[in-house]
């Protein structure tokens, strides 16, 4: 069975409703509901998703991951540079046109 990762989202949506439903009951402008409602909807879907990501890395063993994750930070090796070419400190400043 695969795990629900839209979690976050849906918990941000519930406290959105939650902001607007009290934003019309404090009689506040459409404005004020609206931005203050997208306010917390990212502010609960934020907190819930570390939340989460906490959870999960308490119940998984260092090592272990999903199939199809990448572990945060993560990469493919970098392929060692040739001789021939500059490194980024060291590339000429060109001035002008691109054409």
């Amino acid at each position: 069975m695969l795990r629900f990762r839209g979690l976050h989202i849906v918990a941000g949506i519930a406290a959105m409703g939650v902001a607007a439903v009290l934003g019309m009951v404090m009689e506040l402008n459409n404005t004020a509901i609206f931005t203050s409602s997208c306010v917390v909807y990212v502010a609960v879907s934020m907190w819930t998703e570390s939340r989460i990501a906490r959870h999960r890395n308490r119940e998984q063993p260092l090592g272990e991951q999903l199939v199809g994750e990448q572990l945060v930070g993560e990469q493919r090796p970098r392929e060692p540079r040739g001789g021939d070419q500059p490194s980024g400190d060291h590339r000429p400043h060109r001035e002008g046109n691109a054409a």
